[in-house]
């Protein structure tokens, strides 16, 4: 995956204005960051160098892992999505995926605390194609506090709850999904702690009778949950693979053209949903003339093997991998 050229040429704008070795200092400090907490909050960006920084090293990838959990949301549901609602918005990262996934949007509206990040949010929409995405509405407040009252068709939770303390996500989830008219996404990192904020959200909001869109085929308990919290326990988490740029590779000091982010999310809805029976939760494992596959289905997990002379389904793995339904 890419980011939309536009956005690429606005972060060299962007980067332009630090010299290579406060980036490449400010980059160091954004992976520690990242090691520590699983995330790199963008509560800690102390100055303009690791703001850009971020812009680099961090965007690219977190905007790749809620285009895939979105695009994973809309196949659950064809109702038509006009209104985003991004909390904890910090570059404006998730309206920008929102506009590649929902085309029809026409109101963006972004709420972050850091008054320098909407600077850079509004300069970066600026570079849109997207006419109502260039007319964003950036509120500046902190997701602890009083969040905007109103209705949005689609509200994006992303990489936020990780930054808070378990009473003030309990409240921000129960916030958001007030603020939802049809969809709540939540994305955290793909680490243990990033689930289990995921799992709570799940279990508090299945609570209030909203409606799993997606990952999960069904409400049924979790198969996951009790080994996440296992030394060597699983936990359902997915990848987004996003292209590296020059500048990302330069200042990760990385060859790779590309990297995977891993992430959990989940989403909720109003309305009715078709759910897939199954969802894989794993990279398909491709051996000889068959393939296994790991899939969440009826509350468990299950490893069905496909092979060359199942025709239907062996053609179906051709546009299939992780994350996808089944």
């Amino acid at each position: 995956m890419q980011l939309p050229s536009e956005l690429r040429r606005a972060i060299e704008q962007e980067l332009a204005t630090s010299s290579a070795a406060a980036l490449r200092s400010a980059s160091t400090h954004i992976s520690q960051l990242y090691r520590a907490e699983g995330a790199a909050s963008v509560q800690a960006l102390s100055s303009d160098e690791q703001r850009a920084a971020y812009l680099a090293v961090r965007l690219p990838a977190t905007y790749a892992a809620v285009v895939e959990a979105l695009r994973w949301t809309r196949e659950s549901c064809s109702a038509p999505i006009y209104s985003v609602f991004d909390l904890g918005s910090g570059p404006g990262t998730a309206l920008w995926a929102a506009s590649a996934v929902f085309p029809e949007l026409n109101s963006f509206t972004g709420f972050e605390r850091d008054s320098r990040l909407i600077e850079i949010a509004r300069r970066l929409c600026q570079s849109s194609e997207q006419a109502d995405l260039r007319s964003a509405q950036w509120l500046q407040g902190d997701l602890t506090a009083e969040i905007p009252a109103g209705k949005w068709d689609l509200v994006i939770c992303s990489y936020a709850l990780n930054e808070l303390r378990d009473t003030a996500r309990a409240e921000l989830v129960r916030k958001a999904w007030e603020r939802t008219a049809k969809f709540l996404v939540i994305i955290e990192p793909g680490t243990k702690a990033g689930f289990a904020n995921v799992l709570a959200a799940r279990s508090r909001l299945l609570g209030q009778d909203a409606t799993i869109a997606a990952p999960c085929p069904n409400a049924l308990a979790c198969p996951m949950a009790a080994k996440s919290g296992e030394q060597h326990g699983d936990w359902c988490h997915f990848a987004a693979r996003v292209e590296r740029t020059a500048d990302h590779r330069h200042l990760k000091q990385a060859t790779l053209g590309h990297e995977d982010e891993k992430f959990s999310y989940i989403a909720f809805s109003r309305t009715s949903v078709q759910s897939p029976p199954s969802r894989i939760v794993r990279h398909p494992r491709i051996f000889s003339g068959y393939t296994q596959l790991t899939l969440c289905k009826a509350g468990e997990i299950s490893n069905p093997t496909i092979t060359r002379s199942m025709k239907e389904n062996w053609r179906r793995l051709k546009r299939k991998g992780w994350g996808d339904g089944w």
